[in-house]
């Protein structure tokens, strides 16, 4: 399947935007560019691992001024707060990592930041294997709950629609990130993070403005509906911006990727796109490599996983990531990103720290905050209008959100489009990430 676009006029770009990033929460200014694009200013590449991590008191003095907290333990004496936690693991796909950070977080929460308004946090958490009846069964126990007053969800891929109609009224959802329409058009439910709403627009963006890139090749697994979702919304990015690329389908984990690149045009563009999932990565790898493809391949931070390192001779490929949070994996370039890691390093030495970790322990930061301001028990329209009301900054994420500003596209409860990408440079060394925001580029339903 291909998909075959040309346009040479670039629309032009917003003026630079604010230059300071998260001012208090972090050590790193930026700088914008003129096409909006923030880069941190480190002049050199950056050792990851958790080697140099802050001592976990920068991280107690930072987060308990974020949430609303006192630095000390809550008081095991005093009645916990349950907060209801709906995750994704045991099937295919499978996020192990968001509970393990959960309750890292929960475990910081309670004996860093003085738990809620003094109370000790507890998560009642309920897993989806794969089946959406069994997402409509966490719900059901949720509502049934009535110590619970708040339910998080994490990334789930069946079932949120079952969720959001048994909750609704009844108790408050939280979401994380969205992963369908069925997401981004619930009501009073918001997604601090973008998603695929943010993610296809900033690659776009960022071959556009910053690798200034006139011929692209996207690549994409047409057999996996995520894959094909984010090809769709690229291209909208793509002819927005007035980019030529050529978009050629292969299926998910295919050794045959040599192929559809060619077929993309990878030998003579001025970028390589990849949208797939984490069985794709090391194929494409290799067929980059066999082909002698010089243009840089940006693909998503699904091929940051171990798995992939392993694969793949001990090394990441040399691409550029993007992703929804600032790069965890690269604590030696973002201040942020050094204290979540030094909170992991403490609570879950041994868990890993990419794929959905970061979210689902920032969910956990984020309703301390919320319920420090709202009480313990707050009603499912206190925490609608605080979420409206929240204006950021998000931990790991951007210096400003706005839930509802795209509701006239009906994405009431889409948050923020904004995106980081790093360059990937082997052995362990990245380039400080660049935090591009999509707007509303690149949105597709």
């Amino acid at each position: 399947m291909t998909d075959h676009i040309s346009g040479r006029a670039r629309r032009a770009t917003a003026a630079a935007a604010g230059a300071v990033l998260l001012l208090g929460l972090t050590g790193c200014s930026g700088q914008a560019s003129e096409q909006g694009a923030k880069v941190s200013e480190s002049p050199a590449p950056t050792a990851g691992g958790t080697s140099g991590l802050p001592d976990l008191g920068v991280a107690q003095s930072t987060l308990s001024t974020y949430v609303g907290g006192t630095a000390k333990a809550a008081d095991t004496s005093k009645p916990p707060v349950h907060l209801g936690f709906i995750t994704q693991q045991g099937g295919i796909p499978s996020f192990p990592e968001a509970l393990v950070a959960a309750e890292a977080g929960v475990k910081f929460v309670n004996e860093k930041l003085g738990g809620i308004d003094g109370r000790p946090l507890e998560l009642v958490p309920c897993v989806v294997v794969s089946a959406q009846e069994e997402a409509l069964n966490c719900a059901q126990k949720m509502a049934g709950d009535d110590r619970v007053k708040v339910v998080q969800l994490s990334l789930l891929t069946v079932g949120t629609a079952s969720v959001y109609d048994t909750l609704r009224g009844r108790k408050a959802v939280v979401g994380q990130t969205p992963a369908s329409p069925t997401d981004v058009a619930a009501k009073d439910v918001y997604q601090p993070w973008p998603g695929s709403y943010g993610i296809q627009g900033g690659i776009a963006k960022y071959v556009a403005d910053v690798l200034k890139a006139e011929r692209v090749a996207v690549v994409y697994d047409g057999d996996d509906p995520g894959s094909s979702f984010g090809a769709k919304s690229v291209a909208t990015a793509f002819k927005h911006l007035g980019v030529t690329f050529k978009q050629v389908a292969t299926q998910t984990g295919s050794a045959d990727v040599a192929s559809a690149l060619v077929s993309a045009g990878a030998l003579d563009a001025d970028a390589v796109v990849r949208i797939a999932s984490t069985p794709s990565c090391v194929p494409t790898a290799r067929a980059v490599q066999q082909l002698g493809v010089k243009a840089p391949v940006i693909a998503l931070d699904f091929c940051t996983d171990d798995s992939v390192r392993k694969a793949n001779g001990g090394d990441l490929p040399k691409w550029t990531y993007v992703g929804q949070s600032r790069n965890v994996l690269s604590p030696g370039t973002d201040q942020q990103a050094a204290i979540y890691r030094s909170v992991m390093q403490t609570y879950a030495p041994n868990a890993k720290a990419g794929g959905l970790a970061p979210y689902a322990w920032n969910s956990i930061i984020l309703n301390a905050k919320m319920l420090n301001r709202l009480g313990a028990e707050p009603e499912p329209t206190k925490v609608a209008e605080w979420w409206r009301g929240f204006t950021g900054p998000l931990f790991l994420g951007p210096e400003r959100i706005d839930c509802g500003f795209l509701a006239d596209k009906g994405l009431p409860s889409l948050c923020s489009t904004t995106v980081f990408l790093a360059e990937y440079q082997g052995g362990d060394r990245w380039k400080p990430s660049v935090e591009v925001n999509a707007e509303s580029i690149g949105i597709a339903q």
